[in-house]
């Protein structure tokens, strides 16, 4: 991957934060929230779509933003459902499931309950905005590549920022280094705008997402990650 010394500045400042999101159980358009809201509105989040207007906020401790991904969709959208258009869903814990093939690598002797909880977010997470890219708003929320990219650096960087505090990293090393490098390729995917290269990222996502992390047996299976997800 290639950083410019503003990247690199702007993804010391996701680290920074982190651990405080991590501690609050925010993953989501919540914690992206408090991101952007660091940033200058130029680097605030840009959707597909014309910008949904937001009224100010008048909570002085919540920093403004030109769209919220949980409520971007199309023009005029509102919190209120619009027929045809999918938006953001927070991730629903009670739906982990973990495959046999990932179990072991969570649990007393390997992975605690935060970095379970964190990777299954971020799977959630991700794979909305990756299906509202390729398959339209029909399909999850909106944000373009490059917004996609700095969304995905950011649950990277909580996930190296709990994994420091793993004490039993190495009994779970085939799944985090499996994890971080998809979240790597995916940010080399959209940085470079490769259509190839993101339906692979999108097919390896998909099935840690529904097959791995929750067991959806309506959803289809690409069989494009290394663990078995048959149970």
């Amino acid at each position: 991957m290639n950083f410019s010394r503003r990247n690199i500045m702007t993804l010391v400042g996701v680290v920074a934060l982190a651990g405080v999101l991590i501690a609050a159980g925010l993953y989501g358009p919540t914690a992206w929230r408090v991101i952007t809201g660091t940033e200058e509105p130029s680097n605030q989040v840009i959707t597909q779509v014309p910008p949904v207007d937001q009224p100010a906020s008048t909570d002085d401790m919540t920093p403004p933003l030109v769209v919220d991904p949980a409520t971007a969709g199309v023009p005029g959208n509102t919190n209120e459902d619009t027929a045809g258009t999918k938006k953001y869903v927070e991730p629903d814990q009670t739906k982990m499931n973990l495959a046999p093939s990932l179990e072991g690598f969570f649990g007393d002797t390997a992975l605690g309950p935060s970095s379970k909880s964190l990777a299954f977010g971020a799977a959630w997470n991700i794979h909305q905005y990756v299906d509202g890219y390729l398959f339209g708003v029909t399909a999850g929320p909106q944000m373009n590549e490059a917004d996609i990219r700095r969304y995905i650096i950011f649950h990277k960087a909580l996930w190296d920022s709990q994994m420091e505090k793993e004490q039993n990293l190495r009994q779970a090393a085939t799944f985090t280094s499996y994890f971080a490098n998809l979240l790597n390729r995916g940010i080399d995917a959209f940085d470079a705008k490769d259509a190839v290269r993101i339906d692979q990222f999108h097919q390896e996502l998909h099935d840690l997402d529904m097959h791995l992390m929750r067991y959806d047996m309506d959803a289809r299976v690409y069989g494009a990650t290394p663990f078995p997800t048959k149970r």
